[in-house]
């Protein structure tokens, strides 16, 4: 009864010959015994445990310094950053929490099983049933592979949530942009409006987005500037400063630059364009 009972565990195993392969260097049981497979099971779930709370401690850091930098960059506190920085926090203490307690608990587990002086049930229920032993070993493989499942979409939506309030700021960020970029506009044209008003020339006024002109387009420093530029020269700077035209204007679209760049001297004023060849 006996060797039969041997013969089947073995035929167990020959069909799952990658039972003990693993990525954590764990050497598989040296025998198929009781010992050994317990020794191999503790193992695998202790190497595992350890192996998930530096992965998610490693995602929470990451997630929070990308947070912080970017927060950091553009100088802004809201209320969302902080309840995330709180939130992260939090989940870190707890997984520093858990790995703690686990520890404890293994502690605790390995003393009890030394001075437990009688075979635990597992033991009594391996000799009575070898096959079941083996089933409970895969079983229990099984079992960490719900969990290493379930720590995954706890990391996924972490992941979502990180990647949502992303999105939500560069929102913001890009309407902040758009503010400074127009404020910057502003306080070139009334520099060089100022800069009129003395008889001097004036600085180069960016685009809306924030960029100067294209650099193939002839730089306007002066009214006599405007005159020489082309049509399609015209449109193209309306366009970067975001001034509307009609399709069939001429004179009026250099009207419109002398007006954008603040070229609004007398002398600019009187100055009489010509249409365009």
């Amino acid at each position: 009864m006996g060797e039969e009972s041997q013969m089947q565990g073995e035929n167990l195993l020959a069909h799952d010959e990658y039972l003990y392969t693993n990525e954590y260097g764990i050497p598989p049981p040296r025998q198929e015994n009781v010992t050994e497979l317990s020794r191999y099971l503790n193992d695998l779930r202790n190497a595992l445990n350890e192996k998930n709370y530096f992965f998610q401690r490693h995602e929470l850091e990451q997630s929070l310094e990308r947070i912080a930098l970017r927060n950091r960059e553009m100088n802004v506190q809201n209320e969302e950053y902080e309840r995330t920085v709180i939130h992260f926090t939090n989940n870190m203490r707890a997984l520093e929490q858990l790995r703690a307690i686990e520890s404890r608990l293994n502690h605790y587990r390995n003393e009890e099983e030394t001075n437990n002086s009688q075979p635990p049930q597992w033991f009594v229920n391996f000799l009575n049933d070898p096959n079941g032993g083996f089933l409970s070993l895969k079983q229990g493989v099984g079992s960490l592979r719900q969990e290493v499942g379930s720590l995954r979409q706890e990391v996924g939506s972490i992941r979502q949530e990180v990647v949502l309030m992303e999105q939500r700021q560069n929102l913001r960020f890009d309407g902040i942009d758009q503010k400074l970029n127009k404020q910057e506009y502003r306080y070139y044209r009334l520099h060089n409006i100022q800069m009129r008003s003395l008889g001097k020339s004036i600085d180069i006024v960016p685009y809306l987005n924030g960029q100067l002109p294209d650099i193939d387009l002839p730089r306007i420093y002066s009214i006599e500037d405007i005159e020489r530029l082309t049509k399609d020269q015209c449109t193209r700077y309306l366009n970067g400063y975001g001034i509307r035209f009609g399709p069939n204007e001429t004179i009026k679209l250099k009207e419109r630059i002398r007006d954008a760049v603040g070229l609004h001297s007398v002398t600019d004023a009187e100055f009489r364009f010509s249409a365009f060849y």
